[in-house]
């Protein structure tokens, strides 16, 4: 399991590395915001946090789960300054993770990566499919520029 979530540090790593000179690193009130902010925003049908905008970067299908990648954006920035993992299986409510830029804090880095085995009674599957989805944004991400 560490190896994997070694591999997710990795590609994350390579998602973010081209944009950390162009923005700020995240903060904690944006990774809370991303995690259990944005949830909310949705289940409330309140409009986006003052000062950001949130953007679909893509979505990744297998047949029982899905994760849509979402980009939040600071206004006037092109790159996002996290990333939100809204993880989706059948018959379950969704999970929210954030990404934090390559660049943040330690203690939000360490956040994340506790986090990815939440809701889940087999960690190693989830993780190989986050893996692969980090692995698909990364990919993506990177011919965009």
């Amino acid at each position: 399991m560490k190896i994997l979530i070694s591999i997710v540090s990795i590609l994350l790593w390579g998602c973010f590395s081209i944009s950390a000179q162009d923005i700020e690193p995240t903060t904690e009130v944006e990774y809370n915001y991303g995690a259990v902010g944005y949830r909310i925003q949705l289940q409330a049908g309140m409009s986006d946090k003052t000062g950001y905008h949130i953007d679909k970067i893509d979505e990744y299908e297998e047949d029982e789960r899905k994760m849509e990648m979402m980009g939040m954006f600071r206004d006037g920035e092109k790159f996002p300054c996290a990333v939100i993992m809204v993880f989706t299986r059948i018959r379950t409510a969704p999970l929210y993770f954030c990404i934090p830029s390559r660049d943040a804090s330690e203690e939000l880095w360490t956040k994340f990566h506790n986090s990815l085995t939440t809701g889940t009674d087999n960690p190693q599957d989830q993780l190989h499919f986050f893996s692969t989805c980090i692995a698909k944004l990364s990919t993506n991400y990177s011919l965009y520029r």
